[in-house]
């Protein structure tokens, strides 16, 4: 009885932590509808994606992987909300295919001080992630989210 009893404590604090952001994995694969960021009293959320490589030959690898690029992902849409979009993109395109694109970018400051909150896998590998940064933090960065809106 104790076990279940701290089974369910556990999984409320997990289900709390969430906040608002609703899973983006539904069977296995990236659902239909969901939302990336969410600034509420609290925290900044942002939520991030990554694909597995399909070159990589353990799953482990895969997820490792595709975890770090969620990461990125979300440490990425979290610069976007707080500094506005700051990138350095080339595609190249031939016969009107594109065959090649690659996004440079970079992060520092306020925005390492972010917290993973939980993490999915698609059955492909895929990952997404949810992090958030409290708004304490970034006041005391001086900076304002309301003021991007």
């Amino acid at each position: 009885m104790k076990k279940l009893l701290l089974f369910c404590a556990a999984a409320l604090c997990l289900c709390a932590c969430a906040g608002n952001m609703k899973s983006a994995v539904k069977d296995g694969a990236i659902a239909p509808s969901f939302n990336d960021t969410l600034l509420d009293s609290n925290y900044l959320w942002v939520r991030g994606f990554g694909a597995a490589n399909p070159n990589h030959t353990s799953d482990s690898q895969r997820r490792i992987m595709s975890r770090e690029a969620a990461i990125a992902h979300a440490y990425q849409r979290a610069t976007e909300v707080l500094y506005g979009a700051n990138l350095e993109a080339n595609v190249q395109v031939v016969d009107a295919v594109s065959t090649g694109s690659t996004i440079d970018t970079s992060a520092n400051g306020v925005i390492s001080q972010m917290e993973l909150i939980s993490t999915e896998y698609m059955d492909d590998g895929g990952c997404a992630v949810i992090m958030r940064l409290d708004r304490n933090r970034l006041k005391a960065a001086g900076i304002d989210p309301e003021d991007k809106k």
